[in-house]
């Protein structure tokens, strides 16, 4: 009992401290990367961006710092060699392993919160802040603004007069990576929402075209005294939801077929048991990272970095990633797309271990 409430200790301290250094470099680099792809907004809107951030940080972050503490407080031990005079006094190693298990136990409770509520709820916030940013910019109030990015998109333009752009620069780029630079002497932008997208009405235009063409950039120029571009807004303004941000209790009604949905069986139910795989992943990284720890002699917590936590990442990632992304497309079940990271680091873990057990 002893040993458990040290390692639990340990286990529990390193993770509070991994967990203030992780989230707060996250949540800047988070912070940057949306400021970038909402560049143009008010200040209001970048405070309302902060707490739509927050639920994602923490589905990563937890996971990552449990990892990072199980590792280097088991690490410890192995490298003091307190591993073999356990063995000797007849105490299983097992009992190492416990106090992780229970934090993970407990840590999932939490995860399991924040993907099935917290994060959808966080993401379709964060998508619909676009159309308030450009309603700003459609309106009276965009004569503060001189620039707004939109994904891959950038305008900018010199003066904001009676809801018009003035000599505006439009830099718009397609799906297959064509790209458009347009210069006018009056741009008018008009926010479709029902259709999710904005329109650019455009005056004297002259648009230049740029076009890959076997390794060269070919440019072709044409003049328009009136022009219209629209640019999709479906995936930062959408009212319908994606699977991703539905609510648990919509995403079920939507499986269960109950009211029409423009997203396939396979992309409905990979997503329910990604959130399911998520909950968990947080036990599947301590039954992973705790053996693997346990083989350690010597390099401290650079060691275990380089020896633990960046495989189990690797592992990790790519299988979460890739794995829903074959359920979706139909080649691989639900169930198992979404459960083969988790599945994969639990076996690993299992076998690691069991062959520590019989040295």
């Amino acid at each position: 009992m002893i040993l458990t409430r040290y390692v639990l200790g340990e286990t529990l301290r390193n993770f509070l401290l991994t967990f203030a250094g992780i989230s707060s470099i996250l949540f800047i680099a988070l912070t940057l990367s949306q400021l970038h792809q909402f560049q143009g907004v008010t200040l209001a809107l970048v405070l309302a961006l902060f707490p739509s951030l927050i639920p994602e940080v923490l589905l990563i972050t937890i996971p990552a710092s449990l990892l990072l503490s199980i590792t280097f407080t088991i690490g410890r031990l192995a490298s003091d060699n307190e591993l073999n005079a356990l063995r000797a006094n007849g105490i299983h190693l097992g009992r190492l392993i416990l106090p992780g298990v229970l934090l993970a136990c407990l840590l999932s409770t939490v995860c399991g919160w924040l993907v099935h509520y917290g994060v959808p709820k966080a993401v379709y916030a964060r998508r619909n802040l676009m159309g308030k940013a450009l309603e700003g910019l459609t309106s009276a109030s965009g004569a503060a603004i001189r620039n707004l990015r939109i994904g891959k998109h950038f305008i900018r333009y010199k003066e904001f007069r009676d809801g018009t752009l003035v000599e505006a620069d439009i830099f718009l780029v397609d799906r297959l990576g064509n790209r458009e630079s347009i210069r006018a002497r009056e741009a008018r932008l008009v926010l479709d929402e029902p259709n999710s997208r904005l329109v650019l009405e455009l005056t004297d235009a002259i648009a230049t075209f740029h076009r890959p063409d076997k390794g060269r950039d070919v440019q072709s120029d044409l003049m328009f005294d009136h022009l219209v571009r629209e640019i999709d807004l479906s995936d930062r303004m959408s009212k319908n939801r994606r699977p991703q941000d539905m609510p648990e209790d919509e995403l079920m009604r939507a499986i269960r077929k109950e009211f029409r949905s423009r997203y396939s069986d396979e992309q409905l139910r990979t997503e329910w048991h990604r959130r399911k795989a998520l909950t968990a992943a947080p036990i599947a990284f301590a039954l992973a990272a705790a053996p693997l720890a346990m083989l350690l002699r010597r390099g401290g917590r650079v060691a275990g970095i380089g020896a633990v936590v960046l495989p189990i990442f690797a592992v990790y990632f790519i299988l979460a990633i890739g794995g829903p992304r074959l359920g979706e497309q139909g080649h691989l079940p639900p169930w198992i797309a979404a459960w083969l990271a988790d599945m994969v680091l639990t076996a690993g873990g299992l076998v690691t271990f069991r062959r520590l057990v019989l040295l």
